[in-house]
């Protein structure tokens, strides 16, 4: 007698796509919000691990095995079944990840986890598993590490909320001093059995709480606090920790009173009476020590905010909100790139031209400078905000024009040689008007108009008579 073939049920579309039976437990969990979810094991199939698998980011860094995903590809469906085989025998650990310290601008490093890619896939799918139980429960304005959501859904709902209320208006700016190196594993792991009943899978998380990190000086140390960034599941298990830690308790202790945007570690809490802020700080304080958290008290504090005496400005997301004047003569609230974060993103750009500006060819120096700024500006390219774009975009075309002159003893460039192949080359400039990314709302945190084509400013016969009439036309002269 044949055995017969079960074909498990992919998802073909939505968030889950190449994903088996995952948008089934989302859409139980959105039915049944207080009940557990009793089996998520079996959903770390070979199918599952397939797909974790295709979505990993093959220009990312190795682990310490040193093993890269086109390595891993050559015999990807013996890998997939031998890492099934481990992971169903209760025998699957994770492999010490390799510490990476990145700079912070302020000074500093963050310390990064880079983990082997058997480990990486079996994270990403156990982050999967856990968006699919925990999605529907989280809070609406929740904006951070989550689909269909964006830091300027964010920076408009923080819009709205306090223009509506701008007579009486106290914001509250909150800092958790190093979050992800700090939670609680023993508190996180007593949230997840809340809504988690499967001990096999929370079991595999407490395994990747708890890896070892393999420092640079070469020592191997055990996990004992936090969620190690860089890996996968890290964003979605920070996520839920704010869930329970945060949102819920904001609700429950201050409904009426108040209301909150939080991007991951980085919220903004909006009142209308002084006293309540400064309850709600003192109570904030005292909710974080329950999950080994404390309050970052330098970076944190409470703005009087009113439109017609604002006694400073709110940072959120790298950019300042403050109280401008409309072309009637009233208060309007207006955004504009942080200045620290501004000076941080020149001095980002210059320095690698600087440095890169030997080591590549020029047309693709050229390429990297163009996506760069692109990057720029289509994060910070709101309404209000061109003085800023253009800054930016100023002191990035000079630190370009300088730093190609450097390459030798002979420059490369006259400025009238460097507006040519700019004219020519056109690297992006900043949006204006309607190409300008209008946040109103969250839910009109997009640009009114797709950008007009330049095609027609940058077509020419290439004469050096038409590119004298047209270079009055460029804005850096």
């Amino acid at each position: 007698m044949s055995q017969l073939s079960f074909t498990p049920q992919v998802c073909e579309a939505g968030p889950f796509r190449g994903y088996a039976k995952l948008h089934w437990i989302r859409a139980a969990a959105e039915r049944r919000r207080d009940e557990k979810v009793g089996s998520l094991f079996h959903h770390l199939g070979v199918d599952n691990l397939r797909q974790a698998f295709r979505e990993l980011d093959g220009s990312r860094a190795c682990g310490v095995d040193g093993v890269t995903k086109q390595q891993y590809h050559v015999k990807l469906e013996d890998n997939l079944r031998a890492l099934h085989s481990t992971i169903r025998c209760g025998g699957w650990r994770p492999r010490p990840s390799r510490e990476v310290l990145i700079p912070k601008p302020r000074g500093g490093t963050r310390p990064l986890a880079v983990g082997c890619l058997e480990d990486k896939i079996v994270q990403t799918l156990t982050a999967r598993v856990l968006e699919a139980v925990y999605e529907p429960l989280f809070h609406r304005h929740s904006y951070g590490f989550r689909r269909g959501k964006s830091a300027h859904q964010a920076l408009g709902r923080l819009r709205s909320v306090i223009n509506a209320r701008k007579k009486k208006c106290v914001v509250v700016e909150m800092d958790i001093e190093k979050f992800f190196n700090s939670v609680d594993h023993e508190w996180l792991l007593q949230k997840l059995k809340l809504k988690i009943a499967d001990e096999h899978f929370l079991r595999l998380i407490s395994r990747m709480l708890r890896g070892s990190i393999l420092h640079e000086d070469g020592t191997l140390a055990d996990s004992e606090r936090g969620t190690p960034q860089g890996s996968p599941v890290s964003p979605m298990l920070a996520n839920i920790c704010l869930h329970h830690l945060l949102d819920g308790w904001f609700d429950a202790e201050f409904a009426g009173q108040g209301e909150f945007v939080r991007y991951a570690d980085d919220a903004v809490f909006v009142f209308t009476d002084a006293d309540v802020a400064q309850r709600f700080q003192a109570s904030l304080q005292i909710r974080l020590k329950e999950a080994g958290l404390s309050l970052n008290i330098a970076k944190s504090a409470i703005v009087p905010f009113s439109s017609s005496a604002p006694k400073g400005i709110v940072s959120f997301l790298g950019f300042d909100f403050f109280w401008g004047k409309d072309r009637d003569g009233g208060r309007l609230l207006k955004l504009k790139t942080a200045a620290k974060r501004l000076h941080r993103s020149m001095q980002a750009f210059t320095d690698w031209v600087k440095d890169a500006r030997n080591s590549k060819p020029l047309r693709k120096l050229w390429d990297d400078a163009a996506a760069r700024l692109r990057g720029h500006f289509s994060y910070f390219g709101v309404r209000s905000n061109e003085a800023k774009l253009n800054h930016f975009h100023f002191v990035c075309i000079g630190a370009l024009f300088k730093w190609l002159n450097r390459r030798s003893q002979k420059r490369s460039f006259t400025w009238v040689q460097f507006k040519r192949k700019l004219y020519f080359n056109p690297l992006p400039l900043p949006q204006r008007g309607d190409d300008l990314i209008d946040l109103t709302s969250e839910h009109h945190a997009v640009r009114k108009h797709q950008p007009k084509s330049r095609m027609r400013e940058i077509r020419t016969s290439g004469s050096v008579r038409s590119l004298n009439r047209s270079t009055d036309r460029l804005r850096f002269t």
